[in-house]
């Protein structure tokens, strides 16, 4: 037997295309006739959506988990089609697919992902989506793309890799970017001697 998603969906998105047509009717209230409008939109979609997957896990999500829920259960079409109507930004895109590929631990649709053209944030989303799963094999790849030398050096002290980060801080010249990172590294004598070094080195203090 078929799944017919949610129950009550069909009368709820009667009630919000009933508000929506009440709201049309003054100038005053056209942010709420757009706002319901939208909502009953996106209702329908995760309606159509636990229909065709059979679970009903859609209903009152917003459209970011929406998206999220689509690309964890594998379907990344119906997540592009989410993203189209609802005129989700690149930059937002790219962190909703990064953290849910790596969520389930995809690490070659997310090697993929990051290869498809010029990602509108740079690497942070990937590094940051990789890092958040514990790793650190994985944020290595994206890490030394990072644009910014402050970005790689707090990524490579955030993984647990001293010298990379004082080296990626050597070209930053920040000597508080130096200090947090020292302070990073406090129960690490070897990588504290590094840093002082490099910062008497710059001649910061």
């Amino acid at each position: 037997m078929a799944s017919k998603g949610s129950a009550l969906h069909g009368p709820r998105i009667k009630e919000i295309e009933n508000a929506q047509m009440c709201f049309t009717e003054t100038k005053e209230h056209t942010f709420e006739s757009k706002a319901a409008e939208e909502h009953a939109k996106l209702l329908r979609i995760q309606h159509e959506l636990e229909v065709s997957t059979k679970q009903p896990i859609f209903l009152d999500s917003s459209v970011s988990d929406t998206i999220r829920t689509c690309i964890v259960l594998g379907n990344h079409r119906a997540a592009m089609k989410v993203k189209t109507e609802f005129k989700v930004s690149e930059k937002r895109w790219y962190w909703l697919k990064a953290l849910a590929l790596a969520g389930v631990k995809d690490w070659d649709a997310l090697e993929r992902f990051s290869k498809e053209k010029r990602p509108p944030l740079g690497y942070r989303p990937f590094v940051e989506a990789c890092i958040k799963e514990g790793e650190k094999g994985e944020a290595l790849k994206y890490i030394p793309k990072l644009a910014d030398p402050r970005e790689r050096a707090e990524a490579f002290a955030r993984i647990g890799m001293p010298k990379e980060a004082a080296d990626a801080a050597s070209q930053a010249k920040d000597g508080e970017l130096l200090g947090r990172l020292k302070l990073s590294f406090s129960q690490n004598t070897a990588a504290s001697s590094i840093l002082d070094t490099l910062r008497d080195r710059l001649g910061v203090s």
